[in-house]
């Protein structure tokens, strides 16, 4: 290349440029020797950069640039983020100038794993030839890049198998403190510490548990004082905190962490805290004698952590008691409550804050379901006034009748036969007394009067008798049991129940109430009835009178409650059934929903204790 050509590209010796290159031994080294050897090949080069993509955030980086950092290299971003947007190489001239601003990326694969940037001083570049150049020059720049990826997998594999190493001693003792000791111990050799230490959190604070090379510790001691106040120092901001700040962007040095790098003349120090699910669940502070904790051990420590973290929370959890447990998890629950974050919780609590206030202040009226049957206030049985036979029935149960109507009749034959009979025997008997009265005869008259009497009353005792064999209704009413259709003929015994008449126009409401809820049932409690034939009417009625004494039937017990109607409706029935409800007073609503179980608590509970 002319030394006019060397000129305008600001190299000034392409030797030694190749090589610096040959020479380089890291990713930046070669990265930076190589973008000068490509800006030699592009007349007119006068600032470079490569861009690699991070990873961690999503963006571009700078790996090296040519021929300083300046800040008049962010004017390449413009013609960078066009490259990345069309995915090709891409030249811009800048008016007036004569300067060009050229961006072309490198791929692996389908990825861009590269930008190069380049601003050209040179009004006549020829924008193709230089992304020649630059396609050509990309082998090295991919071979590189695979390199350091290579680079970075054996530093990933290598360093997770020390913490794999540092985990397996953590879980090989039985005792997390002994645990933790033999940790320390491990990390202060894997790392190159002099002091390595782990604190766990206790109450608002952090608790010194573990020192390396330390089996037992004074508490009260300036180192482990100051050793405590850095943990303490973490765990209140949840941040890795460094002395000195070495290479590390995001910790940050602190006050007690300095003091207690100052107490213990160490070169550096550094408390991380182990976080597991947002908190803090340990704090390790590790110091060094010589050197500084820069990225690699942080990202060392890092992984560390996530996997150490959530052992130890394990390991501490399975050693508490239970009331530790218990007080362990009101607090967490508590934090949720009133801590920062957790909307759902807040929420939820105050959800469940309005449901008790509605539960305990919210009055209801109280009401005792029962199962209730309509009786006639009055019921009349018909019954067999005398043996014989059945001839006729005129009703059956539903039928409505009147007062006097026939409603069955029995066989009286014989006592017609009898009548005429006992008729005939005492004409007889009235005729022969008037002979006797005729002929003065006294003692005739006497025997001829009793036998009159007699066959006068036999007589009167048939008529009677067949009077009582037509059985009549004994007021307006409705029958509601008997069906005799089916047994006309049949014999019948006296006293033997026909039908069942009761009238309509009054009613008797009889409740079966559950033991459990007699004693909130007094006489005057008014309540509401509905029946199964019709639900859509409830029916008011007032309680009457309380039966003492329980009645088992179908396994369960209660008392028999006889109400009033107050308003009857005219589709009512007899021998209906429904259920009816008896308004007790107001009840906070909460007592009133859990009363029955309440109940089977207390009882249960009474049943159980000694």
């Amino acid at each position: 290349m002319s030394a006019t050509v060397l000129e305008r590209t600001g190299v000034q010796d392409v030797p030694a440029a190749w090589g610096r290159f040959v020479a380089s031994t890291t990713a930046d080294e070669r990265a930076r020797a190589w973008l000068e050897l490509v800006c030699t090949e592009i007349a007119g080069a006068r600032a470079a950069a490569v861009l690699i993509d991070s990873p961690a955030d999503g963006h571009f980086l700078p790996l090296a640039v040519w021929p300083k950092a300046s800040p008049d290299l962010g004017k390449l971003g413009a013609v960078v983020e066009a490259a990345l947007r069309e995915r090709r190489g891409m030249a811009k001239a800048q008016e007036g100038v004569g300067v060009w601003h050229l961006a072309y990326p490198v791929f692996q694969g389908e990825l861009i794993a590269a930008v190069v940037a380049i601003e050209v001083h040179n009004p006549a570049l020829d924008a193709g030839d230089a992304f020649r150049r630059l396609h050509w020059g990309a082998g090295w720049l991919n071979t590189l890049l695979a390199a350091r990826g290579l680079a970075e997998a054996t530093e990933g594999r290598d360093r997770l198998r020390q913490v794999l190493d540092c985990l397996a001693v953590a879980l090989r003792h039985g005792e997390l403190r002994q645990a933790l000791f033999e940790l320390c111990n491990d990390l202060r050799r894997q790392l190159d510490c002099a002091r390595v230490a782990i604190g766990l959190p206790h109450g608002q604070g952090v608790k010194l548990w573990a020192l390396s090379e330390a089996a037992s510790f004074d508490r009260h001691a300036a180192y482990t004082k100051a050793c405590a106040a850095a943990m303490n120092e973490a765990f209140d901001t949840s941040l890795p905190l460094v002395v000195p700040r070495g290479e590390s962007e995001t910790a940050a040095a602190t006050p007690k962490l300095s003091a207690l790098q100052g107490i213990t003349g160490a070169s550096a120090a550094l408390a991380y805290p182990m976080m597991l699910g947002g908190e803090c669940r340990a704090v390790l502070v590790l110091e060094r004698e010589n050197g500084t904790f820069g990225r690699s051990e942080l990202a060392w420590v890092d992984a560390l952590a996530a996997l150490l973290a959530p052992v130890v929370e394990q390991r501490r959890k399975a050693e508490q008691g239970s009331l530790r447990h218990v007080r362990d998890d009101i607090g967490r629950v508590l934090g949720k409550l009133f801590g920062p974050r957790h909307l759902t919780w807040k929420a939820g609590a105050v959800a469940l804050s309005v449901v008790l206030a509605v539960l305990v202040l919210l009055p209801v009226e109280h009401r005792i379901s029962a199962r209730t049957v309509i009786e006639g206030e009055v019921q009349r049985v018909v019954a067999a006034p005398f043996q014989g036979f059945l001839t006729a029935a005129y009703v059956r149960a539903g039928d409505q009748v009147e007062q006097g109507a026939l409603v069955a009749q029995l066989d009286d034959r014989e006592l017609l036969i009898e009548q005429a009979r006992w008729s005939s025997e005492r004409d007889q008997h009235a005729g022969k007394l008037r002979e006797a009265f005729a002929g003065h005869d006294l003692a005739s008259i006497q025997v001829l009067g009793a036998q009159l009497q007699q066959a006068e009353s036999q007589l009167a005792l048939i008529e009677e008798r067949i009077v009582r064999a037509r059985l009549l209704a004994p007021f307006d009413g409705v029958v509601i049991s008997g069906d005799l259709s089916q047994q006309i003929g049949a014999p019948l015994e006296t006293g033997q129940k026909l039908f069942e008449i009761a009238p309509l126009s009054s009613y008797r409401i009889v409740l079966e109430v559950d033991e459990r809820d007699i004693r909130f049932v007094t006489e005057g409690q008014a309540g509401r009835l509905v029946m199964t034939g019709i639900a859509g009417e409830p029916i008011p009625f007032e309680i009457g009178r309380l039966t003492p004494v329980a009645t088992t039937q179908d396994g369960r017990n209660f008392f028999r409650v006889e109400a009033l109607l107050s308003d009857a409706s005219s589709r009512l029935r007899p021998g209906m059934e429904g259920v009816g409800k008896i308004d007790t007073g107001r009840a906070a609503l909460g007592w009133v929903l859990t009363r029955r179980f309440n109940d089977w608590l207390t009882l249960t509970l009474w049943s159980w204790l000694p």
